[in-house]
């Protein structure tokens, strides 16, 4: 703890009075109760010690959290008057800090009426399923706090900055804990969290506004009230649980007419348990909740057809259930057979529908936004990319032939979300992702997972500016296809480009998750996930089922501190203070690999090695990067390691660092083996076999939040990364097989494309298939 409170004391010593910095040591004195939390010596060249003082850092121990104070407790720095006259003291006291001020209030005053408010919308009874608890919690912060750099690299002191770390991740903790409380699990969706602190108000008296915006019910409900020709006044109440059981709908019937574009109809089937509703026998046999949660009646659905309809009549709702072509969606509902006919019968069915309309908001089109970008350079490197002006560049991209963006829906909040298929073009007007996959090999580039974390976006546009424009990087496109995503997370994106707009060198953590204070890869593999923007890395993969994925992340480029977290960035709960510990500081651009090590994954090392050496010889070429690297990993070694070194490894490889485990992972054997690994050889990624997806990589470059000429830097090093493995696929040997069978006066043409794709210098194996005489094989 102390030494992440002296970091980089160091440095700036040694800047300051003209020190070499080898002739500056840190050690650690066994300190009684007594004895101060520093000790300085200095010392002149002859050896002679010409300074000595002492400094004790004055601290209170305060609950971690203000409504529930049995969870923990913290030690927080804190203010302290002393005065003297001669020899007598006349005053020794605290005196709380600002930041004290306001977290007292936050914690004694705010947060119990959240906790009061939440509970009482939902009568008491918290349920995690109907996440989030709350909408939003604004808290706007202006103070007059150190806020500067420090001139080493991207170091500074910001406490305002801190105190926008901390509100943050202890209110996601504060939700979680009431979850534990109140329904005995986490709650993953909280709600929007957004902390604004504004440039110091230097000398002016600091004041917060804090908006807090609750739901009108803990959950879905429908309250009916009226009253009859009597004068009688009546009130109906029904809760609207997510039901239980199988409610996927399958396909099955689509209906077209020669000559129109589109489907005109589309069938469903989809499990029911009654045709009729009874609701109010039922809730005589068993629990209400029960019948709501688990009873899913064909009446009902009906009904809430009928409803549909009407709401889209009134004008409510009208791009929901619309779309431009299709007519009518029907639902055959499958019923229980009963317990009068035999086993083998076929299930009763009941058929509903409801008619479409198209939707009054047409589908967005990329070339809506072509006019977006007003610059002549096509992909920036000096600030964060914005949703915008990530759709105005794809915009732009989408002129060249067999760039194809496509539009994936729309985020929680409404924001557009695009991807981009990069191949050459083809005079066919529809192309087969399956037989491009087979014929050549796929990488998929899925960035701003953590919407802070900029630079990402900016290399894999940069990445497609060119695929599009450079012949030489061009040319790999013969073997290979790429997938851009350049942002995974685009409500993050768009709030931490609006934070950047009053505090641009924060590390914009709030900014970090999606709207909710969830990681918008939580539900990426739900069939209906909380957020919309979850599903489209998943869709991506499972239509391009590709060789590579990779996925690059961020962290902070200076210090991260939360002061009211015993200090060390990144705590979230107790289970995380030794990890956050770990990205307190800097240690330069980074990655991993790994291998897997069965003997069904003959190639998994040699790969994974060859990879690492093309990336270490990628980032050294950048210019300032190695620089850099040596900087933080120095720093990391003095501050960090040395001090956690069970926790803060420094494996670095001729001077980039990347994490390697001395051996590799143990597969699974046979075909669609999976591994926990993540990383080239291991594959796994979105529930893909390794032996699909062999090559999954991440990056972490310390660049939250980085500009000009340092975001050029972060995102060179990114895209060269990027690179290493583009050039590896279209270099490497594709290994595609077409064999022909006769069989029972017919031919079977098979095309298939071996994976992983081996360098160029490693020898073709020997093919191992096994055919019965009966069937001659050709290969060709």
């Amino acid at each position: 703890r102390w030494v992440h409170e002296l970091y980089p004391a160091d440095e700036m010593l040694s800047r300051e009075l003209g020190i070499p910095l080898g002739k500056i040591e840190l050690t650690q004195f066994e300190g009684a109760a007594n004895e101060p939390t520093y000790r300085v010596h200095a010392y002149g060249s002859d050896g002679t010690e010409m300074l000595t003082r002492e400094f004790t850092v004055t601290t209170v121990e305060r609950p971690y959290n203000g409504v529930m104070p049995e969870y923990e407790k913290v030690q927080v720095d804190t203010g302290w008057v002393r005065m003297e006259s001669g020899a007598t003291v006349v005053l020794d006291e605290r005196i709380a800090s600002d930041i004290e001020e306001f977290w007292d209030h936050y914690h004694t005053q705010t947060l119990p009426k959240v906790f009061k408010t939440v509970m009482a919308r939902s009568h008491g009874e918290l349920r995690p399923e109907f996440a989030p608890v709350f909408d939003t919690l604004k808290i706007d912060l202006h103070l007059s706090e150190p806020n500067y750099e420090l001139g080493i690299d991207k170091e500074r002191i910001s406490s305002l900055e801190a105190l926008q770390e901390d509100t943050f991740y202890s209110t996601e903790n504060f939700v979680n804990m009431m979850g534990d409380l109140e329904a005995g699990r986490p709650i993953t969706y909280v709600g929007r969290i957004i902390p604004i602190v504004h440039s110091s108000d230097e000398g002016k008296d600091g004041h917060v506004h804090v908006e807090f915006y609750a739901k009108p019910a803990g959950g879905p409900v429908v309250e009916l009230r009226w009253t009859d020709v009597q004068g009688k006044h009546h009130e109906r109440k029904r809760d609207l649980w997510a039901v239980n059981g199988p409610m996927q709908p399958r396909l099955i019937q689509a209906r077209t007419a020669a000559g129109q574009t589109g489907p005109k109809s589309l069938v469903w089937l989809l499990p029911a348990d009654f045709k009729d509703d009874k609701f109010e026998e039922w809730v005589n046999v068993e629990g209400k909740d029960q019948v709501e949660r688990n009873i899913f009646p064909v009446e009902q659905a009906r009904g809430q057809f009928r409803w549909l309809e009407r709401m889209h009549s009134a004008g409510l709702y009208r791009n929901e259930l619309a779309y431009p072509h299709v007519k009518q969606i029907g639902v055959e509902f499958e019923l229980p057979r009963p317990r009068d006919v035999k086993v083998d019968s076929p299930a009763p069915r009941e058929f509903a529908s409801i008619n479409i309309e198209p939707p009054p908001s047409p589908r967005p089109m990329i070339g809506d936004f072509a006019g977006g970008l007003k610059r002549k350079q096509l992909v920036q490197w000096d600030e964060p990319v914005s949703p915008d002006e990530n759709a105005a560049v794809l915009a732009k991209l989408a002129g060249t032939p067999g760039v194809n963006v496509y539009w994936m829906g729309r985020s929680y909040l409404g924001q557009n979300l695009w991807a981009a298929d990069v191949m050459l073009p083809s005079p066919s007007t529809l192309r087969s992702w399956p037989k491009e996959t087979t014929m050549k090999a796929s990488i998929v580039y899925s960035g701003r997972q953590h919407a802070n974390e900029v630079s990402s976006t900016s290399h894999i546009l940069k990445l497609g500016e060119q695929l599009a424009s450079d012949p030489e990087t061009r040319a790999m496109l013969k073997q290979v296809n790429v997938v851009l995503h350049p942002i995974t997370n685009s409500d993050g994106a768009d709030l931490s480009v609006q934070l950047a707009e009053l505090t641009p060198n924060n590390m914009l953590h709030p900014g970090y998750h999606g709207a909710l204070a969830a990681d918008v890869a939580v539900g990426q593999t739900d069939p209906d996930p909380v957020y919309p923007e979850s599903r489209t890395r998943r869709q991506l993969l499972e239509a391009w089922l590709p060789d590579a994925f990779l996925n690059p992340h961020g962290y902070p480029s200076h210090e991260w501190v939360q002061p009211f977290s015993e200090y060390s960035g990144w705590v979230t709960n107790r289970q995380g203070a030794n990890n956050g510990r770990t990205w307190w500081i800097p240690r330069g651009w980074f990655t991993s690999l790994t291998y897997l090590r069965d003997e069904t994954h003959a190639y998994s090392e040699k790969i994974a090695y060859e990879l690492r050496d093309r990336i270490v010889e990628a980032e050294r070429s950048q210019p300032g990067l190695l620089d850099l690297e040596s900087r933080m990993n120095a720093r990391y070694e003095r501050f960090g390691q040395r001090w956690q070194p069970d926790n803060m490894q420094q494996p670095i490889v001729n001077g980039i660092r990347i994490y390697m485990a001395l051996k590799g992972s143990a597969g699974r054997a046979g075909a669609g083996g999976a591994a926990g690994a993540t990383a080239p050889g291991s594959g796994g990624v979105g529930g893909i076999s390794p032996d699909v997806t062999w090559d999954s990589g991440y990056t972490e470059a310390p660049d939250e939040t980085a500009h000009g000429d340092y975001m050029k830097l972060m995102a060179s090093a990114g895209l060269a990364f990027d690179r290493v493995h583009l050039e590896y696929l279209a270099k490497g040997k594709l290994r595609i097989r077409r064999t022909e069978r006769e069989q029972g006066g017919k031919v079977i043409l098979r095309v298939e494309r071996l994976r992983p794709n081996l360098p160029a210098f490693e020898p073709e194996p020997p093919r191992t298939d096994t055919v019965s005489p009966a069937a001659p094989v050709q290969v060709r």
